[in-house]
């Protein structure tokens, strides 16, 4: 059954940031041009940008909150956020998240009006100069064909706080836990519970990252270790191997030169490589982010962060 709004609404929007100052203008002057009768909160978390990014978010109107890099991990920047704004409803948004036109937030709302969905997931479409690995990942997780996740259905589920939205009184019930991989550990839990989340396509955002072989390897070990069951070295070498053997037969598909291929193959080997190294140390991103940030501080000056 739909809920017929009567009143003006108020969108908390939380946006969190570190060193974004190339886009975050962008990001927040495409939010401010959305169409719809949605007030906005929008304010920005900020885990200790040294570059414009505070500045230029307070130029665009963005209320300034401030985590010590040192504490930050993706779930205590997000409750922190969602508990500062205001409105049931509340958007996740990369800073380098960019919505591709101005219905965007109507249609993240809209599943809204049906008191089961708990949270709404945006489609990622990557930038045009995104890498490969970037292109083939977003491709293949963000389809053109919508879902609702629910209690009873098939296995998986698709959610991700670089464009989202989520019931502020599901969250009240169930936080964000996990230091990194959050979103889809948070997803997992609240259809669990009986509640559902839907992946709406017709939304999209241009989300992608410039990332080395070790920072992809990594992203791909945080979310296995969220669908884990029990890890053994053996389950690792096989997921590798996979992963090698698929996205080597999908490089030679591509319209590129020889030479090109090769530079790709060898990214793809650093990246299975560093997959089979790092699957068994300790530490999530987030974790690696405080680690690098608290060696950062005690570094003589002039060391690069």
């Amino acid at each position: 059954m739909a809920v017929e709004r009567t009143s003006r609404r108020t969108v908390g929007v939380v946006i969190r940031t570190l060193n974004e100052s190339e886009l975050i203008g962008r990001c927040l002057e495409t939010l401010a041009e959305q169409s719809g009768d949605d007030d906005l909160d929008v304010l920005v978390v900020d885990s200790g940008s040294t570059d414009a990014t505070v500045e230029i978010a307070q130029a665009h109107g963005a209320r300034i909150v401030a985590l010590s890099p040192g504490d930050f991990d993706y779930s205590k920047s997000l409750n922190l956020g969602i508990d500062e704004v205001r409105g049931e409803l509340v958007v996740s948004l990369s800073a380098h998240a960019i919505p591709v036109d101005n219905g965007w937030l109507e249609l993240m709302t809209a599943p809204f009006d049906d008191p089961k969905v708990a949270g709404v997931s945006s489609r990622q479409v990557p930038w045009p100069d995104a890498p490969w690995q970037e292109v083939k990942r977003l491709s293949q997780a963000f389809g053109e064909t919508a879902h609702t996740f629910s209690r009873g259905g098939p296995d998986g589920v698709l959610f991700s706080n670089a464009a989202s939205a989520i019931r502020r009184s599901v969250w009240q019930e169930y936080p964000f836990t996990l230091p990194a991989v959050e979103d889809l550990d948070w997803a997992q839990r609240v259809v669990a519970a009986g509640w559902s989340v839907v992946y709406e396509p017709r939304t999209a955002v241009y989300h992608s990252h410039r990332e080395g072989p070790r920072a992809q390897a990594r992203r791909m070990i945080d979310i296995n270790r969220v669908n884990d069951g029990e890890r053994t070295r053996l389950r690792t070498l096989r997921e590798a191997a996979g992963y090698l053997r698929r996205d080597a037969r999908w490089i030679f598909t591509l319209d590129e030169t020889a030479r090109r291929k090769l530079a790709y193959l060898a990214e793809l080997v650093g990246t299975v490589w560093f997959y089979v190294v790092d699957f068994s140390r300790a530490g999530t991103t987030a974790e690696r982010r405080r680690e690098d940030s608290r060696a950062s501080r005690d570094a003589p000056s002039g060391r690069s962060r």
